[in-house]
């Protein structure tokens, strides 16, 4: 959830003015029917008592935080974003998420005395060094958010707000010329996948296959592959109409318990797609004991398609 937050890092002209905040807030009634509350309503009746109950709780109080910022209330929860600096263990994540409110009401100069705040006690992470990069960037001091930038992806090359965000500034300095050697210098960096996976995407919009395979190999020679690297990769290879490859690569890989089930549902559509209804229904077989309720409904369409794929290989046979 944490990283959540962090993904709201949005690289804008310091002169534009932040997005105004939505007039109602989506909602459901007792009969789980959607609805739109009024935002004074909301604040008054919802968030302001769930702050409240979560003051003396710091994952609750971040919880209900992450999702009022998300809703356009920051100017409502500066006194609540103080009170986790106060009562978390975590320094890191209280203090990125003081100075993301702050930098959302308008107040860079006090987001930048919590941050640097933060990294006197946390140390220079991504998370804190990258919201340091948005208050740099909204004063208009592109090459100091992007040197921040730049020192966020070599300590953590994989937290993806630090990434976008450098690659956008270079992009945005150097074109795609610059975009590209900064996309390498990432993929250099000790145990970086996320950048090779953008450099496997770049490769397959170029029609490289080999080149995006090479990416694939180094990413899946990991000892640990992260489970959404599994996802990415799945999802652009079947894009691309390599779906069979999708299940070539990353289905050997794959562990229900170890990846998460979103991966596994992007190697499922491959099967389909490809037609391997064997491998579909063994892999179906794999996820389905692990997979939240949730995806209940999807693992059986799926289960129904293989059974109609087997059925028609029947008839022709």
């Amino acid at each position: 959830m944490f990283r959540r937050l962090l993904a709201a890092f949005r690289l804008r002209p310091s002169a534009t003015p932040p997005a105004a905040p939505h007039d109602a807030i989506p909602a459901k009634d007792e009969h789980g029917r959607p609805i739109l509350v009024p935002r004074d309503l909301w604040r008054d009746t919802v968030l302001h008592p769930q702050l409240k109950r979560d003051w003396n709780t710091p994952d609750a109080l971040y919880g209900t935080l992450l999702t009022a910022l998300a809703d356009g209330f920051a100017r409502e929860l500066l006194t609540a974003a103080a009170r986790l600096v106060d009562i978390d263990d975590r320094p890191e994540r209280s203090h990125a998420t003081y100075g993301v409110v702050l930098l959302e009401s308008g107040r860079p100069d006090d987001a930048e005395t919590v941050l640097r705040a933060g990294i006197r006690l946390a140390g220079a992470t991504a998370p804190l060094l990258t919201n340091l990069a948005r208050v740099q960037h909204d004063r208009g001091d592109a090459a100091g958010a992007c040197n921040l930038l730049r020192d966020a992806v070599r300590r953590d090359p994989n937290f993806e707000p630090a990434l976008n965000g450098w690659l956008t500034l270079e992009r945005a300095r150097a074109g795609e010329a610059g975009w590209l050697r900064a996309l390498h210098d990432a993929c250099d960096c000790r145990a970086s996948w996320r950048a090779r996976l953008l450099l496997a995407r770049h490769h397959l919009d170029g029609d490289d296959l080999p080149a995006a395979r090479a990416q694939y190999a180094v990413v899946l020679a990991e000892a640990d592959v992260d489970g959404t690297a599994l996802q990415t990769m799945a999802a652009d290879l079947r894009h691309h109409g390599h779906a069979g490859l999708a299940v070539t690569l990353a289905g050997p890989v794959y562990e229900p318990c170890r990846h998460g089930p979103q991966a596994g549902l992007h190697l499922l559509r491959a099967c389909l797609e490809t037609e391997r209804a064997a491998e579909g229904e063994a892999l179906l077989a794999r996820l389905r004991p692990l997979a939240p309720a949730v995806f209940e409904r999807r693992l059986d369409e799926f289960q129904q398609a293989f059974r109609q794929l087997r059925g028609a290989r029947a008839q022709t046979a």
